[in-house]
């Protein structure tokens, strides 16, 4: 059975304004690891009195009594107040060594059964808290690992985005910087420059009209004689064309 116990003191601080999650476990574990048998042997003590008024301390003891600890209490275990000092720590252990005897839960399912520590009653409750905790991180960490994966498809996205609104900025600086070139172009040139090409067209225009002019009395005749037109026809119809003294008639208009 191993080494033989005369009881076990539970320590809870009375400041705690609420009995809370943690708590709770670890009274769920203490209960695992005395055993129902070993309860009568247990004492509930409530510590830190000093840091509490008495009246709130009273309080708390009283919800304690009546809802956390009232299945310890039904099955044997005992309240008392621990003040820090030496009476009230002579008073637990005074109190314990006149009870008999006890071999913890755990001890009997260690030693007799040969079970491992998690195999025991305690082991397994701590277990199954361990495996909850652990899937419970595991699923914080999945919810984490999401949220980076969103965050740095946003960042993405974000750089994108200003990577496009930076493209059509310099676009636009570039037009705006071609658009004040324009504005600085000397259009006193730009107007002197179609001139000069207008000039131009016109002078080869010119030098056409001065090759066909000679030629077009000789043709009109020869043509006259073909359909039968008199010469003093073709004659008249040739100063018309090219205008008194042959420089000035309907062909040059044309052809300027």
């Amino acid at each position: 059975m191993g080494v033989s116990l005369k009881g076990v003191i539970y320590l809870h601080r009375i400041t705690d304004n609420r009995y809370q999650g943690s708590s709770v476990r670890t009274l769920q574990i203490f209960k695992e690891i005395c055993g129902e048998p070993c309860l009568k042997n247990v004492i509930l003590a409530s510590t830190r009195w000093d840091q509490v008024k008495e009246s709130v301390g009273a309080d708390r003891e009283n919800r304690l009594r009546e809802h956390f600890w009232s299945y310890m209490i039904g099955h044997g275990s005992t309240i008392t107040r621990f003040y820090g000092d030496r009476d009230s720590a002579q008073a637990m252990v005074s109190q314990l060594l006149g009870s008999g005897n006890i071999v913890l839960d755990i001890q009997r399912q260690m030693v007799d059964e040969g079970k491992t520590l998690d195999q025991t009653s305690a082991g397994v409750l701590i277990n199954g808290k361990l495996a909850e905790l652990i899937s419970k991180s595991q699923r914080d960490l999945a919810e984490i690992e999401e949220l980076r994966r969103k965050l740095r498809e946003s960042d993405d996205a974000m750089r994108e985005k200003l990577e496009e609104d930076r493209k059509r900025e310099m676009a636009l600086v570039r037009q705006a910087q071609r658009d004040q070139v324009s504005l600085h172009t000397d259009v006193g040139a730009e107007v002197q420059q179609e001139m000069d090409v207008e000039m131009g067209r016109r002078k080869k225009k010119s030098s056409k009209l001065g090759i066909v002019l000679p030629l077009l009395p000789a043709a009109l005749s020869i043509l006259g004689m073909f359909i039968g037109v008199p010469t003093s026809v073709t004659g008249l119809f040739s100063s018309w064309i090219l205008g008194d003294g042959g420089d000035g008639g309907i062909l040059s208009e044309i052809f300027c």
